[in-house]
């Protein structure tokens, strides 16, 4: 994978990937490790959950005319920073004692919970970011400069900084998917 992704191609090509990994992490679940949840921290299907609603704003922002972008939000008055710019700076808000917006807390999914519900919530994904993917398309490498979208922790973002959030955002996710499969492994080998 990228490292640090810069064009609007390594964009398109390493959010492609984390809609397959995100996909593919949740399908190798079991019904009851993507739906447990765990006190004081989401289950695998609220990551999914969170992550599916913040696709969506972004398809909205990335729906709407340019410039009406523009009129909204500006022009970007500084040069668009890098890839571990935009991660360490999500990083430091996190640590700042940020928290996801309200528009982007997950509704507990309610039961039963089964492979049926597992594999929609993978179909939802995957339609939702097909969607944003194919908005993107139309954004060319010289525009995602030029226009800026805000972030409740960040500011002000160019389209480019905003699409590295997202790239990060989506790896973060993944890693608490991850660690939370460790922990609920972990658990059930000191049951036995």
């Amino acid at each position: 994978m990228l490292e640090a992704p810069y064009s609007h191609s390594e964009l398109s090509v390493v959010l492609e990937r984390d809609v397959a990994s995100v996909s593919d992490t949740i399908l190798s679940l079991t019904p009851e490790e993507c739906f447990a949840h765990p006190p004081r921290v989401w289950s695998a299907a609220e990551n999914v959950l969170h992550l599916q609603q913040l696709s969506r704003v972004f398809i909205l922002a990335f729906s709407v005319p340019r410039f009406t972008l523009g009129m909204l939000f500006g022009k970007p008055k500084h040069q668009t920073r890098d890839y571990a710019t935009i991660a360490s700076s999500y990083q430091a808000a996190i640590a700042g004692g940020f928290e996801a917006p309200a528009y982007s807390i997950p509704t507990k999914p309610q039961g039963p919970f089964n492979q049926q519900r597992q594999q929609a919530l993978v179909e939802q994904w995957q339609k939702i970011n097909q969607r944003m993917l194919e908005c993107l398309f139309y954004w060319d490498d010289a525009v995602l400069d030029q226009y800026q979208i805000p972030h409740p922790a960040l500011g002000k973002l160019t389209v480019r900084e905003m699409l590295f959030f997202m790239h990060y955002h989506t790896q973060m996710h993944l890693n608490q998917i991850t660690k939370l499969r460790q922990s609920q492994a972990s658990s059930q080998l000191a049951a036995y």
